[in-house]
């Protein structure tokens, strides 16, 4: 896996503040998880401030096909664990496709997806 393949995604919403208790339980579950799923799961972290309401959601993939399959084998761990938010914004930061891209849009409800795909490395 190259450098260049690796995807990253941020995610910013605002919970319902009567649901931190059930994002807790959510990132409870999702910490057992998402580890079963493998090594393409490079980075799943939840950064939330229960002042703002807001969760960060800080991913990364080896690639599209890691992406996917998170989402599949994520997606009853979710619906089992239901949590109120809205979407605030979406960035897609690597070599996404179109299809990823219009599928994050579809996702997001309206809400600001951004793709990066240049990157100015340092280091």
């Amino acid at each position: 896996m190259s450098e260049q393949s690796i995807l990253r995604l941020t995610m910013s919403a605002t919970v319902d503040p009567d649901e931190w208790e059930k994002l807790e339980q959510l990132m409870a579950v999702a910490r057992i998880s998402i580890p079963k799923e493998g090594d393409g799961v490079l980075i799943h972290e939840c950064h939330y401030n229960p002042e703002t309401l807001e969760i960060i959601f800080l991913e990364s993939y080896a690639d599209e096909t890691e992406l996917i399959n998170h989402a599949q084998a994520f997606g009853p761990v979710m619906n089992n664990n239901k949590v109120e938010w809205k979407i605030n914004r979406i960035d897609l930061l690597g070599n996404y496709s179109d299809k990823i891209y219009e599928m994050m849009k579809a996702m997001a409800n309206g809400a600001e997806v951004n793709l990066y795909r240049k990157v100015f490395k340092n280091k």
